[in-house]
């Protein structure tokens, strides 16, 4: 499987990280420190591209996947031991619609930030205590 890592690294924009690597412990990491995960790979994925091939990389290779958004979930659903983090961190912001009263966000939003580009147009968005949650994984609050 090690000439499939390299290939799904090299269509990556963004970066893949494997055990030994040394951003790997902080790369890992969740909020509850009390879930200490290993996965085998984690894609931090730059745009939508990453994400389709790094779903896709798991899904041939029969790899449990695990989602994170912003790592906060209590039980640690966004990790997973050995198999595949798609790493959202990277997809950022906000686009607010104030005539409609919407936001479109990236998949690695944190709430503090939804807040900031909803605040600017009068809007609130109601939703979590705790400012570093990941937006999309607390709106969404689905295990797939």
């Amino acid at each position: 499987m090690a000439g499939d890592v390299d290939s799904l690294s090299a269509r990556l924009h963004g970066s893949l990280i494997r055990p030994g690597d040394p951003p790997y412990d902080e790369a890992r990491a969740l909020y509850n420190a009390m879930v200490d995960k290993r996965p085998a790979l984690i894609a931090c994925c730059a745009d939508v591209e990453d994400v389709v091939a790094a779903v896709d990389f798991g899904r041939t290779k029969g790899l449990d996947i695990a989602v994170r958004c912003g790592g906060h979930n209590g039980p640690g659903l966004g990790s997973v031991d050995d198999g595949l983090v798609i790493d959202l961190s990277g997809l950022k912001g906000t686009v607010v619609d104030p005539d409609t009263r919407t936001a479109t966000i990236g998949g690695g939003c944190l709430v503090v930030e939804v807040d900031a580009a909803t605040h600017e147009h009068g809007l609130a968005t109601p939703a979590g205590i705790i400012s570093t949650t990941g937006a999309a994984g607390l709106i969404l609050g689905k295990r797939f």
